[in-house]
């Protein structure tokens, strides 16, 4: 059981990283065309704080939907809609 975990846990800090550098090189890429380096660097900034904003939003809503829909699926079998397996 323990290894698993491990697996798990690398497998989250991993996903984590690869978000943080896809949104590192959105920032970048959305940036480029700004000369000024105090500007650019602040619009890098700019960027990477609202891509982790949505990603938040994003992961908040779809534990909500997860939560309706576990919610549903208790008030079926209480109502007997699906038999218990």
């Amino acid at each position: 059981m323990k290894p698993l975990f491990i697996i798990a846990a690398l497998g989250l800090i991993t996903a984590c990283v690869s978000n943080t550098e896809y949104d590192r090189d959105r920032a970048y890429a959305k940036c480029d065309s700004i000369s000024d380096e105090s500007s650019r660097n602040r619009c890098i900034a700019d960027a990477i704080q609202d891509a982790e904003r949505e990603r938040h939003r994003d992961a908040e809503r779809i534990e909500q939907l997860e939560e309706n829909a576990e919610r549903r699926e208790l008030g079926r079998e209480i109502a007997g809609a699906e038999p218990k397996d």
